[in-house]
């Protein structure tokens, strides 16, 4: 039953656990930031833990959509229907109000991702984004039901965390992704011990999900990176966009593995 329970919350939470985190930046430095999750190969493994059968031929004609919701739009649209919201709720749409959000489901490639974005005009605009993206998150109508199974699980409790916060600097030299940790609490940290207890067979089984999921940060710039603190980046051919990555079990243990500190091709 434990089990069930865990791959229950994995699914529940797999938008934070297989992502691309992505900033494309534009001449006069403004750009776009999107947070995309990839649920695709989540779902299949669920629904095989769960008795199904991954070798079961697909029947065609599965559901196909790809909306984008910009929230300003809904805001003035249904502005009547907002301001009856409950106060939370409302509060939630207001700080949330210049972004978008982007659903991509096709069932016969079993495609699934969830995304979360927002233009800027610059980079301080992404200060708080961290806040923006967990003020949409908490919007979802299941938001009870996930927050009741953070508060059961040890997984849940860390995931769900509020101690790990992302400033980003942009200049004409370079750009840096920075981590900043505060002190975890006390359960914060029982729920990191427990998922990390070799000891427990339940644990290290339930972490085997997570062998194949990765963080992805994905950069693009309107100049040329000459240099980058992070080993294995990949660069496209004008150097313009780097891409790095790292496990997100050793994300959980580390989050600052995602930092990085990057030097512009003197112009």
């Amino acid at each position: 039953m434990r089990k069930v329970f865990l791959i229950i919350v994995f699914a529940c939470f797999i938008a934070s656990c297989n992502v691309t985190e992505s900033i494309v930046f534009n001449q006069d430095g403004s750009g776009e930031f999107l947070a995309t999750y990839e649920m695709g190969e989540a779902i299949k493994a669920m629904s095989v833990a769960m008795g199904g059968d991954e070798n079961k031929e697909k029947k065609e004609g599965g559901e196909i959509m790809d909306t984008t919701i910009v929230f300003a739009d809904i805001m003035e649209t249904y502005k009547d229907s907002v301001a009856a919201l409950p106060e939370e709720k409302r509060l939630a749409m207001e700080a949330v109000k210049d972004m978008y959000m982007r659903m991509q489901i096709n069932e016969d490639e079993g495609v699934m991702s969830f995304g979360m974005g927002m233009q800027f005009e610059s980079i301080d605009d992404l200060k708080d984004i961290r806040k923006k993206l967990k003020k949409m998150q908490s919007l979802n109508s299941q938001g009870d039901q996930v927050n009741a199974m953070k508060e059961n699980s040890p997984l849940g409790n860390f995931m769900g965390n509020e101690n790990n916060d992302v400033a980003y600097i942009y200049t004409t030299d370079g750009f840096s992704r920075m981590t900043s940790i505060k002190l975890p609490d006390e359960a914060t940290e029982d729920a990191i011990d427990e998922l990390f207890d070799e000891t427990d067979e339940s644990n290290q089984q339930f972490l085997e999900y997570f062998e194949g999921s990765f963080y992805n940060v994905k950069l693009t710039f309107p100049k040329a990176v000459k240099s980058i603190d992070v080993e294995g980046a990949e660069f496209s051919d004008d150097r313009k966009t780097v891409t790095y990555k790292t496990n997100w079990v050793e994300y959980l243990k580390n989050p600052k593995l995602l930092d990085v500190n990057l030097k512009f091709v003197d112009e």
